[in-house]
């Protein structure tokens, strides 16, 4: 089975460093233009495979993503349409009262709380959030029901976060938690990944160019 990660484009929180899990963030002009090449680079990749199955993350930054890649993907289709599943499974991991706030802003307001998660950050809960390791075990509980969907041969795109794909990988890697940091996920990056009878071998790792976010010449005219 393949399994086929996406991240969605860059946002405004992404540039003013805002932790902003479950918060909805607009993309920057640089992340439309993250969405056009990533529909476009899937389109590519799929537009010949029947079996293709679409889920997304529901937050709007990575919808607009996916109702992008799901009409890129139709447009040429006769049968066998792609729909697209929202999951809550598939959610950035919800940090809590940090949400919306930039460190300076976090440690200002929650010195305690801030020191506490850099002390255990894989234990710690911030409040109204969550730990990484339940973030984790919840994307993971989401992997395993697309895994039930679908045939072996169906291949899995998923619209997501950095965080998600993170877990994506040490999950189908088999890597322990603490591994996740070794991964930086792009904006727009896609991330592929084969699982054969249970063993899971990383493909690759494809983050856009510059040059893959310019405009052509002549556009708009």
């Amino acid at each position: 089975m393949k399994w086929i990660f996406v991240r969605h484009g860059e946002t405004k929180d992404n540039i003013g460093r805002v932790f902003a899990g479950h918060t909805d963030s607009k993309l920057s002009e640089k992340g439309e233009r993250q969405v056009k090449f990533a529909a476009k680079k899937l389109h590519q990749k799929l537009k010949d495979r029947e079996q293709v199955s679409l889920y997304s993350s529901p937050l709007n930054r990575t919808k607009v993503l996916a109702e992008a890649v799901k009409r890129n993907l139709n447009q040429d289709r006769k049968s066998l349409t792609v729909s697209c599943s929202f999951m809550e499974a598939l959610k950035e991991v919800h940090f809590g009262v940090f949400e919306g706030l930039k460190q300076q802003e976090i440690e200002s307001r929650y010195p305690r709380e801030w020191q506490l998660l850099m002390e255990n950050y894989g234990n710690y809960s911030i409040p109204g959030g969550e730990t990484l390791e339940a973030f984790h075990n919840r994307v993971v509980h989401g992997f395993e029901i697309i895994r039930s969907q679908g045939s072996e041969k169906e291949i899995k795109v998923i619209i997501t976060h950095g965080g998600v794909i993170q877990s994506a990988l040490i999950y189908f890697l088999d890597l322990p938690l603490e591994s996740r940091w070794h991964f930086s996920i792009p904006n727009a990056g896609i991330v592929e990944i084969e699982v054969i009878e249970g063993f899971g071998i990383l493909k690759s790792i494809c983050p856009p160019r510059d040059e893959d976010l310019q405009e052509p010449k002549g556009e708009g005219l």
